[in-house]
């Protein structure tokens, strides 16, 4: 009962119908949930990776991303790696290799539009940083695009729910039509339904005649008590019934069902 935030006292019928439709909007929820999802992954399969990599990557995901594949050096341990704007970089050649590897790891080259030189060394300007976050994007989406299409291929698994059983612990007591729904009092008694008039022992005797008057008389248990329903709230582990039979009949529901398509 996804509704209830506290243990509250319902007519029993009005529980098991409530658990139903609670049960059944949950699988029929899940099937949605599932063609919805199958839906964005034929969907994210078809984008090519600059545009899936644009909807799924987010920036924070691509600085961690640099952060792995290009660590701060010792000239950078208050960034958090080593591309930034006016950070060091070392062209590859003449002996030299590249530092950091952007061109290795990534596969872009920079020119002297993306660089800033002084005194004959070359530093990173903004559009080489947007030009490396850009490759580094699009690397990520490559990689991600890729698990997705080889689950497409291999066809996407479905989980269907044809049969379950649903337990509940609970506390049951009678109460007549008169009264208004309350809590279950663990010094309550256990029925509260007012029993059937009883019959007067002269009344007794005429309409049952039988040997044996001075035994107890008994109401049958087929006997049906008028106007009397059974509630059940939610068990209290807090309080439990155990020791207190005599207030509250403590018991579990349980309901199988399968669904037929």
């Amino acid at each position: 009962m996804a509704n209830v935030d506290t243990p509250v006292e319902v007519g029993f019928a009005e529980f098991v119908a409530r658990l139903m439709s609670e049960v059944f909007d949950s699988v029929i929820s899940s099937q949605v949930d599932q063609e919805q999802r199958y839906a964005e992954m034929y969907a994210a399969a078809s984008l090519s990776e600059d545009e899936y990599g644009r909807r799924n990557i987010s920036d924070e995901e691509v600085a961690a991303e640099l952060t792995a594949l290009f660590p701060p050096r010792r000239e950078d341990e208050d960034r958090d790696s080593a591309v930034y704007a006016g950070s060091f970089y070392q062209p590859a050649g003449s002996g030299e290799s590249e530092s950091p590897p952007l061109e290795a790891v990534l596969g872009i080259t920079l020119d002297k539009n993306n660089l800033r030189e002084k005194d004959g060394h070359f530093f990173l300007t903004p559009s080489a940083v947007d030009m490396v976050a850009g490759a580094t994007r699009k690397l990520m989406a490559a990689r991600l695009l890729g698990v997705v299409k080889q689950i497409m291929a291999r066809g996407l698994p479905r989980v269907v729910v044809d049969s379950g059983r649903v337990n509940g612990k609970l506390t049951f007591h009678l109460t007549t039509g008169d009264e208004t729904q309350s809590s279950v009092e663990a010094e309550g008694p256990g029925i509260t339904a007012a029993a059937p008039p009883v019959m007067p022992r002269a009344a007794m005797v005429r309409a049952f005649p039988f040997d044996g008057m001075n035994k107890v008389f008994t109401i049958p248990k087929a006997r049906i008590l008028p106007n009397v329903k059974v509630m059940v709230k939610q068990a209290d582990d807090r309080s439990p019934q155990s020791s207190q039979v005599k207030a509250n009949v403590y018991g579990e529901v349980e309901i199988t069902f399968k669904t037929i398509t």
